[in-house]
């Protein structure tokens, strides 16, 4: 798998279920019979990756929408990508 980059599309995978639960997410890979958590930010990025979307524009758009620092946006954003493609969770195109 290539790793994602900022210049990287990515989706979500449609194989996930996922269900809030108090101001989490809660994520299921049917799959691979896995769950998964997300907090409040990771959860809007989950619901952002709903479309493709190019990784500068997602942390574009989360910088205008959160308190944080472009770099530390992307490291973050960059980490948190490529921790769920190593989970089948999203996929690039």
């Amino acid at each position: 798998m290539n790793e994602i980059t900022l210049d990287s599309i990515v989706v979500r995978s449609s194989e996930i279920m996922t269900s809030p639960m108090d101001k989490e997410l809660v994520m299921m890979s049917v799959d691979r019979g896995m769950y998964y958590g997300l907090d409040p930010i990771g959860a809007d990025i989950w619901e952002r990756l709903a479309q493709p979307v190019r990784v500068a524009d997602l942390c574009a758009q989360l910088v205008l929408d959160y308190e944080v620092e472009p770099a530390v946006c992307a490291a973050d954003v960059l980490a948190v990508l490529n921790e769920m493609a190593t989970e089948d969770m999203v996929h690039t195109g």
